[in-house]
C-alpha cells in the first residue's frame, strides 16, 4: 500500500492542551491552509475569526457546552463561519459544509505538521457565540476548533493519559468501501 501522509496518520483530536500562548506564524499558517482549500466553483465560502486574546476566550467559552470545557486550556480558538447560500449553489445542496470542512481538515492537517493538535468542535450555543463576536446574523458557525500544544502527559491523571493515547481506529476498508456499485 502506498504511504498516506504522516500528518493525517499522527492528527488525533485530544483534548489535553497545554495553554502555552501559540506563535502567531503558527497560527497565520493554519489560517493560510485553511485558505488554500479546494471549495465549489471557488466561492471559499468560509470566514475565520481567530481568538487568542485571554479575555475575549474568557467570553467565547461562556458559550461552550460542558462537554467542550477542556477547550477552555487551548489558547487559540478558530471560529469557522460561512453563509448557508455564500457558496456554490449546484444542485441545491449545502455546498458551504463540504467547502467549511475541507478548510477545516487543511488547518488541523497543517497544525500537526508544526507540531500543534487541534480539536474541532459541535459543542456550542451558535446564537450566543455569534453575538460575542459580531458575526452577521445570515452566517452559521459550522465549527469551533481549538489549536494549541499538547500538554505533557505525565501531568494528567491516568484515565485521561490513556484516553489521549489510545490508539485510534477506523473501520475496515472492506465495511466502507463499494467499487463500481454498493
Amino acid at each position: 500500500m502506498v504511504e498516506i501522509l504522516e500528518e493525517i496518520m499522527k492528527r488525533r483530536s485530544g483534548r489535553a492542551f497545554d495553554n502555552t500562548a501559540v506563535p502567531q506564524e503558527m497560527i497565520d499558517s493554519i489560517v493560510e491552509a485553511g485558505r488554500w482549500a479546494p471549495s465549489c466553483m471557488n466561492t471559499q465560502a468560509w470566514n475565520f475569526v481567530v481568538l487568542t486574546d485571554p479575555e475575549a476566550l474568557s467570553i467565547a467559552h461562556e458559550a461552550l457546552s460542558r462537554g467542550n470545557a477542556y477547550a477552555k486550556e487551548a489558547p487559540v480558538m478558530i471560529v469557522v463561519a460561512a453563509k448557508e447560500d455564500g457558496g456554490c449553489s449546484a444542485h441545491e445542496l449545502p455546498y458551504f459544509m463540504m467547502d467549511v470542512g475541507l478548510a477545516t481538515q487543511n488547518m488541523l492537517i497543517q497544525a500537526v505538521h508544526l507540531g500543534l493538535m487541534g480539536h474541532p468542535t459541535a459543542g456550542w450555543n451558535e446564537e450566543s457565540l455569534k453575538e460575542t463576536l459580531g458575526i452577521p446574523v445570515e452566517y452559521r458557525i459550522v465549527t469551533v476548533v481549538f489549536f494549541g500544544f499538547r500538554k505533557d502527559l505525565d501531568a494528567l491523571d491516568e484515565e485521561a493519559r490513556e484516553r489521549e493515547t489510545k490508539p485510534r481506529t477506523r473501520k475496515p476498508l472492506d465495511e466502507i468501501l463499494h467499487t463500481n456499485k454498493w
